[in-house]
């Protein structure tokens, strides 16, 4: 912007020049190398500071002298496809579930159950299992599985 036929600029021209000029700001660019560190850096702490478990720990465990020993023989109902139903690997029906069961239940401490079932035994038969250990007086029932 020049003055009339290659005149210089006059100030109100040399103001807006330097205003038109004032008002074209650099681009804001956003680094993303600092954020891909910082994800980085989050993933290598959780990966590390999650617990990780051991399939199983060879340990030599020392022997006691004096106590009681705290092992209880575990309480396992086994339902099976044909409607066989055992209680500790001895056979059972599910009529003399509840009574068996009992006796059980009255000399453990933990008060826990854990129920085996076929794959293909009918949901109510496994319900009817669920049921009598409750009544029975198991605090805790666990279902068996396979691991994945």
């Amino acid at each position: 912007m020049a003055g009339p036929a290659g005149t210089a600029p006059t100030r109100c021209q040399r103001w807006r020049m330097k205003s038109i000029q004032r008002q074209r700001r650099p681009a804001i660019r956003m680094e993303l190398s600092p954020l891909i560190d910082c994800i980085f850096q989050l993933l290598i702490f959780f990966m590390l500071s999650s617990t990780f478990l051991t399939p199983a720990i060879q340990l030599t465990l020392p022997s006691a002298t004096a106590g009681t020993s705290q092992n209880e023989l575990e309480i396992i109902i086994t339902l099976s496809a044909a409607g066989d139903v055992y209680l500790n690997k001895n056979s059972t029906s599910l009529i003399s579930l509840e009574a068996d069961l009992k006796k059980l239940l009255a000399d453990s401490q933990k008060k826990t159950v854990t129920i085996r079932g076929d794959e293909q035994l009918p949901y109510a038969a496994f319900l009817d299992a669920l049921d009598i250990a409750k009544r029975s007086g198991a605090i805790h029932v666990n279902v068996a599985h396979q691991a994945p």
